[in-house]
């Protein structure tokens, strides 16, 4: 590299070219080459074509503010089409102008770090190897929108820790090679739209713990290799929508601990590989509306820790081909499609809902798809977790949805009941060193069974306290059926009058088929309805009798006035019997329902 320091040593040499960039420069006009397109590139760098052939030490000369007879305005060095030969240098220098280049073709890569510029710096559609510059001030842009950037498997454009006053334009960029923008801080913008990111197999783009001062837009942008962007705070927005993300089996997108101050879009993104967004928080939405998620056998999404301020966006065909977490995330509008995190294409993967809270549901509400997707992130390594039906209760009640919440609430009763007899299983399966086996099956069979009956109880009679108003159903099934067995001994002259005075008088003898004298197929029958002396006697009703029964808080007054007898033939006496069974389920069932009832009238 050779340093000049004035024109005089530069003359003898110089290209057509870099004539006409000393008198552009020296004008503060633009410097155009040839067409001003973007030449080819060489076959031969030793031979270019002089018209468009600028040697690099050259432009550096008039980047440091050239010399007295070939001085640089306050416009600065502006130059389009031109061949730049050898390296360019500009490592701890400061350049008070503008530096733009347009569709020009460097042969070597471009050393800038720790420089100072002003002004802007653009590599607008520019060609070069790569870009070192590493603690790099620019008091104005950086632009290289459409530049080509070579460098595979080493670092093609480093700004680690530079500082852009404005905005930072990456547009429609193609760089091979690793983007090194990790502490990268923005006074502005920094645009990606369109851009290419290419490193397999490493990283493509680092933005870790870069600080933008407004939005970072990588919508439309393609990333092959990791995009590290963990630790990143954006003043603004973040924009991924119809970007592409490629590192399959490995992090595709790394947004761990970001802190987003607007909304994170990633809206018909395709993410090949972990999106690990763990910790990520916005002050806006996220919005995840059409994204595919591919990582099958592997993470596809983890927004473990999450706090997104506003909506959370999940539907619209979103594809998902992996585990998602969303354990202890929080947002809060869920809008959300719950058939794309259902998809039987998922069997034998993930979904982990444990701790994720949301304010409001501005999807579907109906317990039955809910319970669907509640079903597919309740378990994880075998564990069951209540806390995704508890969220998902407490936001339906808000909402005014109490009978779709009673629901969920009921399926999770059933849930915990099946968990709590596998757990005591479990227990006693544990016994089978220590105890012998008949005690383990006895101790099984019995303490299974209690809880099965007491599950069952509470199942059927009240709905585990959810549905109290099933009990009245219950009590009508139980009065039903003790109707019939009633029906059934009265009309085969099973009963007879519940009173001792009547029993032991003469009329009744007359009557009772022990007795000589008249005696008829169903004396009860006959004394209630058609004898003088019964007549003013308590007339017999089958279904208040069985009432009367069943339902211990309700007196008809047929069990004073009338009992089944054991002397009149079998009818009275399976009646006798049953009454006794009757009677206890009854007030099971009537005290399950009052506790149950009075509870629901306490929450209300």
């Amino acid at each position: 590299m050779q340093r000049f320091k004035s024109w005089d040593e530069i003359e003898p040499t110089a290209t057509e070219a870099e004539w006409k960039l000393k008198e552009a420069v020296e004008a503060g006009d633009v410097c155009v080459l040839g067409t001003g397109d973007l030449p080819p590139d060489p076959d031969d760098w030793s031979s270019l074509p002089t018209d468009r052939h600028i040697r690099a030490d050259v432009l550096r000369f008039h980047l440091l503010g050239g010399c007295s007879n070939a001085s640089v305005t306050e416009v600065g060095v502006l130059l389009i089409g031109a061949f730049v030969s050898g390296q360019l240098s500009l490592l701890d220098s400061e350049i008070a102008w503008n530096m733009l280049f347009h569709n020009c073709v460097f042969q070597h890569g471009i050393y800038a770090t720790r420089c100072t510029a002003s002004k802007d710096l653009r590599l607008v559609s520019c060609k070069l190897p790569f870009l070192l510059a590493s603690g790099l001030k620019v008091g104005g842009q950086l632009v290289c929108s459409g530049a080509e950037f070579q460098k595979q498997g080493e670092t093609a454009l480093d700004l680690q820790n530079a500082e852009i006053g404005q905005d930072l334009i990456l547009g429609s960029a193609k760089i091979f090679g690793e983007t090194d923008l990790n502490g990268l801080k923005t006074g502005g913008q920094l645009s990606c739209t369109g851009a290419e990111f290419q490193n397999k197999g490493g990283t493509a783009l680092n933005l870790q713990s870069a600080d933008i001062g407004r939005d970072l837009f990588l919508s439309s942008t393609k990333n092959c290799g990791e995009a590290t962007l963990n630790s990143l705070k954006v003043g603004g927005q973040l924009d991924c929508a119809g970007a592409e993300f490629q590192n399959k089996g490995k992090r595709a997108l790394n947004l761990q601990d970001a802190d987003i101050d607007q909304s994170l879009f990633l809206s018909f993104a395709k993410i090949f590989g972990t999106a690990d967004l763990s910790g990520l928080k916005t002050g806006g939405q996220l919005s995840c509306t059409g994204t595919r998620f591919q990582n099958e056998g592997g993470t596809a999404l983890n927004l473990q820790n999450a706090n997104i301020a506003k909506d959370f966006f999940f539907r619209d065909r979103v594809a998902v081909k992996g585990d998602v977490y969303l354990s202890t995330a929080n947002c809060g509008d869920l809008v959300d499609d719950p058939d794309c995190w259902t998809d039987e294409a998922r069997d034998g993967e993930n979904l982990i809902l444990d701790g994720f809270t949301y304010r409001r549901l501005s999807g579907p509400t109906d317990a039955r798809a809910r319970l669907k997707w509640l079903a597919r992130g309740d378990h994880w390594n075998g564990e069951f977790f209540p806390q995704p039906y508890k969220q998902l209760a407490k936001v339906l009640d808000d909402m005014g949805h109490e009978a779709d919440a009673r629901e969920v609430l009921y399926v999770l009763e059933k849930k915990l009941g099946a968990e709590r007899r596998k757990a005591l299983r479990q227990e006693i399966e544990r016994l089978r060193d220590t105890s012998p086996a008949l005690g383990r099956h006895i101790v099984k069979h019995l303490l299974l069974g209690a809880d099965h009956t007491i599950d069952w109880l509470q199942r059927v009679t009240v709905g585990y306290g959810r549905k109290p108003f099933r009990s009245i159903g219950v009590l009508a099934g139980l009065i039903l059926t003790f109707w019939m067995l009633t029906l059934a001994a009265w009309h085969t002259g099973g009963f007879a009058p519940n009173s001792s005075i009547v029993l032991t008088s003469p009329d009744w003898a007359t009557y009772d088929t022990r007795n000589a004298g008249p005696t008829p197929r169903n004396p009860a029958d006959h004394w209630s309805e058609t004898t003088i002396p019964g007549r003013d006697w308590e007339s017999f009703s089958a279904i208040a009798y069985a009432a009367d029964i069943v339902v211990p808080i309700i007196d008809f007054g047929q069990t004073d006035a009338w009992a089944p007898s054991t002397t009149r033939g079998p009818a009275g006496v399976i009646l006798w019997w049953a009454r006794w069974v009757f009677m206890l389920f009854g007030w099971i069932v009537t005290a399950l329902g009052a506790a149950a009832l009075t509870g629901i009238i306490r929450r209300e």
